[in-house]
């Protein structure tokens, strides 16, 4: 009862985070997380009949060492609240494993698994064909998609970006293909193969050039395996069916070919294949982590810090749409970037030393396959090899293992190779090792709960407050933004936004009394942003703004400090963002205050100087546009009304 309650509660909390937390709203993950949290916390007392581990040691180990040195790393990163996301993540991908790996071994419960993933497959697929018509539709109510760089055009079922359901359907498809394969009972074979061919016309759907790649190469592995296992058992019928299987998966493969001609013919993402292979690589991103990793060759620079560093080294005219990536699309090399050389070597240990293994298991256990229950395990074993092999190619160009979503399936194929010879459970006599396991799975389920509680308040009193604003109700969004900042003082985007619209309050028609104590409220909220995230430009570009207001209505005896602070600020976010136009806009902007300043007070000369070098400055702005950037910019304002100073200037000489 206990193991069924156990069970229920991991399922539907994934099932959550799989329909409702994919992309559009972070925030609707937390549901799903607390119900993991549960389940894996009550594991302990669900699971505590005493078994023999025969598994692959080697693999535990490897993973063990990947998380432990991504957690040391992600609590020493220098952006507190990201990082406690990463470290979320780690622990819930980590529980995932021993589970998969230690308790949820036997086969039914791993079908249990792989049918969630067949549902979803199949739930993901549906919705995008709804969303071929309806291509703003998002599964949750009030919440349209968003995206850029023709995003929108693309059906991405549950998620947010088409990409990712293509990475997610692309392991259901596989999984499907080796059941479809290896499974011995008709009908079993053909619903399989209904459900692979479901799974690869949603990745057809998704347009992602990743799986396109990816996929084939996937469903090649697991044919080679078919050709082995015929080859090995030395059933002469079956071997003679090689042609037929052959001939089905080349069909698949073409089938994908023909999706992407098609696809192409409607929405022309691809002009030729260098213009698919040179699109699909990011190069901006991947160029801007390799940059990043200089700064720390060995360690990196910790977690969840590309978003941030990519600015200093993104290409000044990189498309608008990549702009402020959170990923570097590329998991090897953002890995690189965050983690350093170990963190990548042991990723690509871990990877290369499950692939070494699910290839032995499977040359091993090929012979030994004599009954349905042999199948299943081997259809399994093969379809996590293969799984493993696809998005170990696709990793160069996404970052799936960085969603919840898509990451816990893989987890899952990872736990299956090291743990494949721990499916005879013995009931036997006590494991040291189980006892460890077991409790070890217990903290991370109590570890999720507490951030749970720590982070989710917060974080949805901040999407409260987005909506209002939203709805043109900025009374309702400041109270929010504090609430939230009280409950987790540790969030930085709350201090932000609440002096975001703490410094807007200054073009209400208030006495300017009051409008001083918003500016001051608001530069003390992004003094606290920037203590949480010194990476923060925007907080950095608020604070200088609000330090430039203050010094046009303080004492004048302290104007002169507020100016040097707001030069400050302003030098400190064009050194985090040089490739950001904005920064530098906003340094003109301070020149030709402080210009205006300068000669209200008499101080002609200095005017003058301060005057010309902000017309420099309004001159060189445009460099810095990015394509596509938005309109809005103030730079010909600047100009105009630099210019009109000097003339003024000139004549007051």
């Amino acid at each position: 009862m206990l193991k069924g309650l156990t069970l229920t509660l991991i399922l539907i909390g994934y099932l959550c985070i799989a329909v409702f937390g994919t992309g559009v709203k972070d925030v609707f993950q937390w549901p799903g997380l607390l119900l993991i949290g549960i389940g894996f916390m009550i594991t302990p007392i669900a699971f505590k009949d005493s078994r023999n581990i025969f598994g692959h040691s080697i693999c535990n180990l490897s993973v063990g060492l990947v998380f432990i040195y991504m957690l040391i790393r992600a609590l020493t990163s220098p952006v507190a609240h990201e990082a406690s996301l990463e470290i979320l993540l780690i622990l819930v991908l980590f529980g995932f494993y021993l589970l998969f790996c230690y308790w949820l071994i036997e086969e039914k419960y791993r079908i249990i698994f792989a049918g969630i993933l067949i549902l979803l497959a199949c739930g993901n697929t549906g919705v995008a064909i709804y969303q071929l018509d309806n291509p703003e539709f998002h599964i949750l109510p009030g919440y349209d998609r968003v995206g850029l760089g023709g995003q929108l055009e693309r059906p991405s079922g549950f998620y947010n970006a088409s990409p990712h359901m293509g990475g997610f359907l692309q392991l259901v498809s596989i999984i499907s293909a080796a059941f479809f394969l290896f499974l011995k009972q008709k009908i079993q074979r053909s619903l399989f193969l209904i459900l692979c061919v479901i799974a690869t016309g949603g990745v057809i759907l998704s347009q992602s050039r990743g799986s396109m790649i990816a996929l084939p190469i996937g469903l090649s592995t697991v044919f080679l395996f078919y050709l082995i296992f015929n080859y090995r058992s030395g059933h002469s019928k079956k071997g003679n069916r090689a042609r037929t299987f052959l001939t089905i998966i080349c069909g698949l493969c073409a089938v994908l070919g023909l999706g992407l001609i098609m696809i192409n013919d409607i929405s022309h993402r691809v002009k030729s294949v260098d213009h698919f292979f040179a699109d699909a690589s990011r190069s901006n991103f991947r160029s801007g982590a390799v940059d990043q990793w200089m700064e720390s060759p060995l360690f990196g620079t910790g977690s969840r810090t590309f978003q941030h560093k990519y600015l200093q080294y993104r290409p000044q005219h990189a498309p608008f749409h990549q702009m402020d990536p959170k990923f570097a699309h590329n998991d090897y090399l953002q890995q690189l970037a965050e983690y350093g050389l170990i963190g990548l070597l042991l990723v690509i240990f871990c990877l290369f030393l499950h692939l070494l293994t699910g290839f032995k298991l499977a040359n091993i256990t090929v012979k030994s396959i004599h009954d349905h229950r042999s199948r299943i395990r081997f259809s399994l074993l093969i379809g996590a090899v293969a799984v493993l092999v696809a998005h170990s190619l696709h990793a160069v160009v996404d970052f799936h293992i960085r969603l919840l979503a898509t990451a816990v399936p893989i987890i899952f194929c990872i736990a299956i190779i090291s743990s494949h010879s721990m499916s005879s459970v013995i009931k036997h006599k006590k494991s040291l090792s189980l006892m460890f396991q077991r409790w070890a799975i217990g903290i991370i389920g109590l570890t999720i709960i507490i951030l749970g509680f720590l982070i989710a308040p917060s974080s949805w009193k901040i999407q409260q407050a987005k909506n209002f604003l939203n709805k043109g109700e900025p009374a309702m969004a400041i109270s929010l933004l504090h609430d939230a900042s009280e409950i987790n003082p540790n969030n930085a985007t709350a201090f932000r936004e609440l002096a975001r619209l703490r410094y807007e309050k200054l073009d209400d028609d208030i006495p300017t009394l009051v409008k001083i104590g918003y500016a001051e409220n608001a530069l003390e909220a992004f003094k606290r942003a920037l203590e949480l995230n010194p990476l923060d430009w925007r907080s950095l570009l608020g604070a200088g703004v609000c330090e430039i207001f203050l010094a046009w209505h303080a004492n004048p005896a302290m104007s002169d400090s507020y100016w040097i602070k707001a030069e400050e600020f302003l030098k400190k976010a064009i050194q985090v963002a040089p490739t950001k136009y904005e920064p530098r806009e906003e340094y003109a902007y301070y020149k030709l205050n402080l210009a205006y300043y300068m000669a209200s007070k008499g101080n002609f000369d200095g005017a003058y100087k301060e005057a010309v070098s902000a017309a420099k400055k309004f001159e060189a702005v445009p460099e810095f546009f990015v394509e596509g950037a938005p309109r809005g910019h103030r730079v010909a304002e600047g100009t105009r009304s630099s210019k009109q100073l000097l003339e003024r200037l000139k004549k007051a000489k």
